[in-house]
């Protein structure tokens, strides 16, 4: 069993650990407009990391579109730590925090199941592992995919 720690991160190093993660996850992370959008995005978010000794191999970033609901923003975990609970304990750690600033749910934002990418299939089938239901499919108009809006209600 891994030990690992969460602590809050912010602004350059928030973009720096979104920038590496992001570099390790080619499959998930291919659009390189995206990406700089990412990078600039996670220093203006509350971010948890994942620290294992003294590497970062983890983060989730939320922002709060409106005072009852948060939202993750990104997260990511670095792939040879994948599958041993990081990606929950930073969920948690998200849960915990907007619960703290009174949010009545969490939301994001992924792929579609619909879409049929393998990636993010086991991403769509994560996020619901840890609580989150489909609410509605969209596509926005600069996406050529349809993405999916989950959310999880917090509970008190």
């Amino acid at each position: 069993m891994l030990t690992i720690e969460l602590v809050e991160i912010k602004g350059d190093l928030a973009a720096e650990l979104c920038r590496v993660i992001t570099a390790n996850l080619p499959e998930y992370f291919g659009i390189e407009e995206a990406n700089e959008q990412y990078f600039a995005g996670v220093k203006t978010c509350t971010n948890f990391a994942a620290k294992l000794a003294s590497n970062y191999i983890g983060l989730i970033s939320v922002n709060f579109p409106y005072p009852n609901n948060a939202n993750i923003y990104w997260l990511g975990v670095i792939k040879d730590y994948q599958k041993q609970g990081i990606g929950k304990k930073l969920i948690q750690a998200a849960t915990d925090f907007v619960l703290n600033k009174n949010a009545q749910t969490i939301t994001v934002e992924t792929l579609a199941a619909t879409e049929n990418d393998q990636n993010y299939l086991k991403t769509y089938d994560f996020y619901k592992a840890v609580g989150f239901m489909p609410l509605f499919n969209l596509k926005p108009d600069s996406y050529e995919w349809n993405m999916v809006y989950m959310v999880k209600l917090l509970n008190r």
